[in-house]
């Protein structure tokens, strides 16, 4: 009740309103019921003040997170690999009874509403046809020393599996110990610890695996490559249609794939030699596409901009 009542007493004061994770002031959590006057009664009073700052000359814009739009029955469907199933996700069946419904009203009723909708991870752009991919800006990547991966010694191999069935934790566990009678390493679970002590984790390793479920990677991987250290990640194909080219072709990350999880993971461990030049490309990476500075820079040109266009200029210094 708190955001709504500033939302009634406060937006009116700004030119610009930019939303996240598909939420307004009036509106934490889009409505549905099974009767359909009163969803159409609910849907107007919660876009109410969107329409109204339309009306006004307002900019809109919204940011989406993922679980906020992300349909788990149609992404089941389309992906071999995904977080969106049953053994993955406890809140699966959920999603399919009730959620997605709410998704579905999300893209259909509210976004149009909007200038100007985001989303970071790639896979949404199957969801939001007219939204755009915005990098991660998670990092101030001047804060991050470079550790390059040790070139001898047992490797330290990283993971935080902040939610291990979503992260495909199990599954990266069973491969590691497959590969342990072939191959020498230390494996540091970062799991209970605060952001700081996180870090620090991070710092001590040669080699990070980030997720093996969402086809993208998180905030984790950018932390780590901003280390300079090289990182593994399932990168589903079928989403990078939605991610610029360039930001493709320098995607300095070890792909892996679920089904061949131990191979590919012994075949990294096998290059070692690679890693450090995989660690300086993930550094540069990092302060090119996912430089806060230049992603606010170019936020403020399109809340500026009469057609609201976003365009990353990533740093080429």
């Amino acid at each position: 009740m708190r955001s709504v009542g500033f939302g009634l007493r406060h937006q009116w004061n700004y030119d610009v309103l930019h939303f996240y994770f598909g939420q307004t002031f009036l509106s934490p959590g889009f409505p549905l019921s099974e009767n359909a006057a009163l969803n159409k009664f609910l849907s107007y009073l919660t876009t109410s003040d969107l329409r109204a700052a339309r009306r006004l000359g307002k900019k809109l814009f919204m940011t989406l997170q993922g679980c906020d739009v992300r349909l788990a029955k149609e992404g089941n469907a389309r992906n071999a690999w995904t977080m969106c199933a049953p053994e993955h996700c406890d809140m699966y069946q959920r999603c399919v009874d009730i959620l997605d419904n709410r998704r579905r009203y999300l893209v259909n009723e509210v976004l149009p509403l909007f200038d100007h909708v985001f989303y970071l991870n790639p896979e949404l752009g199957h969801a939001v046809p007219n939204g755009q991919f915005l990098p991660y800006a998670n990092v101030e990547i001047e804060k991050f020393a470079v550790e390059p991966p040790s070139r001898f010694g047992k490797p330290r191999i990283v993971h935080a599996p902040s939610n291990a069935s979503i992260k495909g934790t199990p599954m990266i566990l069973e491969a590691l110990r497959q590969l342990q009678s072939s191959h020498d390493f230390e494996l540091i679970l970062v799991e209970k610890k605060t952001h700081e002590e996180a870090l620090a984790l991070y710092r001590s390793a040669d080699l990070a695996i980030d997720q093996v479920l969402a086809g993208w990677y998180g905030g984790f991987a950018v932390e780590t490559m901003a280390m300079g250290k090289p990182v593994a990640c399932y990168i589903r194909d079928n989403d990078l249609r939605f991610v610029p080219e360039a930001m493709r072709r320098e995607m300095p990350i070890f792909h892996v794939t679920p089904a061949n999880l131990v191979k590919d993971l012994g075949a990294i461990l096998d290059r070692r030699s690679e890693w450090e030049a995989r660690g300086q490309d993930g550094r540069r990476y990092v302060k090119r596409w996912h430089n806060p500075e230049h992603i606010a820079k170019a936020m403020l040109r399109a809340y500026a901009a009469r057609d609201n266009g976003f365009q990353l200029e990533p740093d080429n210094t």
